[in-house]
């Protein structure tokens, strides 16, 4: 058997199998996990452009048209943290597996829908086997880049996947439901899956069945699950019912109440689903908040200049994909360059100097109006975000899953990928009813609708530059913990 086979089958519980494959190896890994990365990133906002096309085809009412999009994220959202804890129960390499040709078969089912109830469902299945796959992806990667150096640099091809994926999501699916039909945004999947399994069959580390010493309790993962569940989707239905209505309160209260159950159970458990280890250490809960933030303010951003673009400056869909090229570019260049500056630097300060960038350039976008230039506004305004996301998603990867055994690297990143998921919902759905309040309130005092909804633009990114302030705030909280512990689990710190 050859060096390579040997290496591919080596279980994950294994010393061995948790180190960094030489060269080729190594690189189809991070290819493998990237690239499904990539494929449910684009996810999240590929559709987006093709309702309208949807709707037309399938004669769909508003409300049956939002559950489209909203039952991807509810499935996404609400199943993170089982599948986290699944990768670290069944192996990384299986889950990987199980979940990305479930997630193709949903975009099969989803691409030959005749109906909204089918396209819903396929939906569905796509956002639960995400949730099996993302943290399964991540874990991945941190078992098989565990050398500093090594794997500060896969997190930063990791990171800049974030926005890269979310922004090719409304490029892609403009272009295709223009160019072709609409179902292609969902039978782009099967190759791109096809071709994920085949390498992680061949490259990726066979997963034992022993890496915890039994599953987690049923009580607390049903628990966890339903309050996640409950939250997210009672934050998608503020489209529907407002933030003071009696559903949307009793919504959050029932979640908080099951929040509380789960925690008692937790507690309880020899084998939580969540273990205490994880996320007693502050810069894993830390690291959290400031993904739910920087979540929160970067999805939003995309939700909202994406319909100023189209519904302010009359772009198509396609060009109001294609607008957002310049981020994605500049998104990669800093991710790569933070990369190397941490590998002579701290990590800890660009969290901070990373958000306030991004915060600058929010201000900037917050200036627009109905005649502002794409060249002279929008490109400017995107190229400072986009270099403080570069500067910050590369360290508070590594900073938020730094530190935890190998046996719980699957649950920590479920947490932040749920962190991140959950910030966007929270942020689209509040910077929703911020900006649909203000334009209303304008038209009842007279004002032209095109002015109303450029206010109400101005509202949303107004409360975004100060969701990115606070998670500078956090970023300092983080170097503060550093420098009072003197490391940051093996990352270098401020002298």
């Amino acid at each position: 058997m050859s060096r390579k086979a040997q290496a591919t089958n080596l279980p994950e519980s294994s010393p061995a199998a948790d180190r960094p494959f030489q060269a080729a190896g190594a690189i189809a890994i991070l290819v493998t996990v990237c690239v499904a990365q990539f494929m449910l990133l684009v996810d999240d906002t590929i559709v987006n452009v093709a309702l309208p096309s949807i709707a037309a085809d399938m004669n769909l009412s508003e409300a049956d048209l939002s559950w489209i999009p909203n039952a991807y994220l509810l499935m996404f959202g609400g199943f993170l943290l089982i599948g986290g804890r699944m990768a670290d129960l069944l192996g990384r390499r299986r889950v990987f597996q199980i979940s990305m040709g479930s997630f193709v078969l949903a975009s099969i089912i989803a691409g030959l829908a005749q109906s909204s109830e089918v396209l819903i469902g396929a939906r569905g299945a796509q956002g639960l086997a995400g949730a099996f796959m993302s943290p399964a992806a991540l874990s991945i990667l941190l078992a098989t880049f565990t050398a500093e150096k090594e794997r500060t640099r896969a997190l930063a091809a990791w990171s800049s996947l974030t926005a890269l994926g979310a922004a090719t999501g409304l490029l892609l699916g403009g272009a295709l439901t223009e160019l072709v039909d609409w179902s292609w945004i969902f039978w782009i999947n099967l190759p791109i899956g096809i071709a994920a399994m085949v390498a992680a069959a061949r490259y990726v580390p066979v997963g034992g069945r022993h890496e915890l010493a039994r599953a987690p309790g049923l009580s607390s993962a049903l628990l966890g699950t339903a309050a996640l569940l409950t939250f997210v989707y009672t934050i998608v239905e503020t489209a529907a019912n407002p933030w003071t209505s009696a559903r949307t309160v009793g919504g959050f209260a029932i979640s908080a109440l099951l929040a509380i159950a789960f925690l008692v159970s937790e507690s309880r458990s020899s084998e939580p689903l969540v273990p205490v280890a994880v996320i007693k250490r502050p810069n894993i809960s830390l690291g959290n908040v400031y993904m739910f933030l920087a979540a929160a303010g970067l999805l939003a951003m995309f939700f909202f200049v994406t319909l100023y673009m189209q519904n302010v400056l009359g772009y198509s869909p396609f060009k109001a994909g294609a607008a957002w090229l310049p981020f994605s570019i500049t998104l990669g260049i800093f991710s790569g360059i933070t990369a190397k500056l941490i590998e002579r630097f701290s990590a800890i300060p660009f969290l901070t100097i990373g958000a306030l960038v991004a915060t600058a350039g929010m201000l900037q976008i917050a200036q627009i109006d109905a005649q502002s230039g794409y060249l002279t506004t929008l490109v400017p305004a995107f190229v400072t975000v986009a270099a403080g996301f570069g500067l910050a998603f590369v360290p508070i990867l590594g900073i938020a899953t730094g530190g935890v055994e190998q046996r719980n690297s699957g649950i920590a990143s479920g947490l932040l990928t749920s962190s991140q998921q959950i910030g966007g919902a929270v942020g689209i759905a509040v910077l929703v009813t911020i900006a649909t309040t203000t334009t209303n309130n304008e038209m009842a005092l007279g004002a032209e609708r095109l002015d109303a909804l450029v206010n109400g633009f101005h509202a949303a990114f107004y409360v975004q530059t100060g969701i990115l302030a606070a998670a500078a705030i956090v970023g300092l909280l983080i170097g503060v913990f550093a420098r009072e512990s003197g490391k940051l689990e093996g990352l270098p710190v401020p002298a």
